[in-house]
């Protein structure tokens, strides 16, 4: 919920007043309740934005089966009600426009992990804020990755409509069921799937699981439709040195680089989906040229170059000076 939780607040502020602390970085909305133990302290709150909470009550910038294209008072109210139910939905709506006014206030830097986020939640010329992306571990990205041009199309996820699910399925088909497909993720019952003999269906795998698994690929894709603010699963494909073929969605398009390591294509379009990865699988050379210019990116995220740039920001801040852009 987008409101102070008083037995949360209270830790913070106990563990503020028992130590030294410089900056409070709370995540999404568990920042309603450190903001006031913070200002009390007098030490610098830093906001990191996950999803479109700031703005969005559901927190995924859906409106429906659509992206949504932008808040108002009623429509938040009636996609609220739809999400948490008639009864919540309009509470959490209405409390989250509230709570915005306080982050805006007092938030002294917003770190969206996308410039999609942050231009969504409307931060450019209203709140501090600097774009810090997710980040893998050191040793994922592999130093020598063995390319596998004959190997499967590989998709990690929830096997959804809004992941892409049926826009992957229907591309498939448009490729005449070559290479295979095999799809990794949750099933839901509410959404059926229509597999042919060649997909294979793994369901959950851990996570060491879906790295071997991506590596047995000759491309991994990644067609949502809902604009994932920055998904993990693009970084992890290209540091096993895999191109990625996905939906020009969200943060993905900081993520990949378009026609290098990867190639974007326009959300909801099987056809151009089955183009891209017809056009990936079949010039081998092309392909391993991505993956390689993939894995020197996916060194960028690593998780000891994304905390230098989490430390500098912290630096920042308390020494008065705001993010820098």
């Amino acid at each position: 919920m987008p409101v102070m939780d008083p037995g949360f607040r209270n830790a913070i502020a106990g563990l503020l007043a028992s130590r030294g602390y410089d900056v409070v970085h709370a995540h999404d909305w568990s920042v309603s309740s450190a903001i006031g133990p913070a200002r009390r302290a007098g030490v610098p709150v830093v906001l990191t934005q996950h999803d479109y909470s700031h703005v969005c009550a559901t927190k995924r910038w859906m409106r429906g089966g659509d992206v949504c294209p932008g808040p108002g008072p009623i429509a938040c109210i009636r996609c609220a009600a739809s999400r948490h139910g008639p009864v919540v939905g309009p509470g959490v709506a209405v409390a989250n426009a509230f709570a915005r006014r306080a982050r805006a206030r007092h938030v002294n830097a917003f770190v969206p992990v996308s410039s999609v986020v942050a231009v969504s939640t409307r931060l450019p010329g209203r709140s501090p804020f600097t774009v810090i992306p997710n980040f893998i571990p050191d040793e994922l990205p592999l130093d020598e990755p063995v390319p596998h041009p004959d190997g499967p199309i590989v998709f990690v996820g929830d096997l959804t409509r809004h992941k892409g699910i049926y826009v992957l399925l229907d591309a498939h088909r448009r490729l005449g069921g070559v290479p295979p497909l095999v799809l990794a993720g949750r099933t839901f019952e509410s959404m059926p799937l229509d597999l042919s003999g060649q997909v294979e269906l793994r369901g959950l795998l851990d996570h060491a699981s879906v790295i071997d698994l991506m590596q047995t690929a000759s491309v991994v894709v990644i067609p949502s439709i809902v604009p994932d603010c920055c998904p993990t699963v693009v970084l992890e494909a290209m540091a096993v040195g895999r191109p990625v073929v996905a939906a020009a969605s969200g943060g993905i398009v900081d993520l990949v680089d378009d026609g290098v390591t990867g190639v974007l294509v326009a959300p909801g379009d099987a056809a151009d989906l089955s183009v891209a990865l017809s056009a990936v699988v079949q010039n081998r050379e092309a392909a391993a040229a991505m993956g390689r210019a993939a894995l020197e990116r996916a060194r960028l995220f690593t998780a000891s170059v994304i905390v230098e740039r989490i430390e500098t920001l912290y630096q920042r801040l308390t020494s008065g000076l705001p993010p820098a852009p």
